[in-house]
């Protein structure tokens, strides 16, 4: 599975938005390319800056959650069994 990652321009600078990155890198390979089965986009805000425009398979993250709910939603968007 190609996992792709975009980012915002990060109008929030509470939020550390490579964290989602950071778990990511820990369980899967991740690719800067819009050619994947499916596209993170990290935003700073609700907004989503970094998915308009995409199309395919998206996933959004604009707030800190934990390591095991971005595997969750990962997984789920992939179709992979928890």
């Amino acid at each position: 599975m190609r996992i792709a990652v975009k980012y915002c321009g990060g109008c929030n600078v509470t939020y550390r938005r490579e964290e989602v990155e950071e778990v990511l890198r820990k369980h899967f390979e991740i690719f800067y390319s819009n050619d994947a089965d499916l596209l993170i986009c990290i935003s700073g805000c609700k907004k989503g800056c970094a998915s308009e425009g995409v199309k395919g398979n998206i996933l959004h993250f604009d707030e800190k959650v934990s390591e095991e709910e971005v595997l969750r939603r990962v997984k789920e968007k992939l179709g992979i069994s928890p």
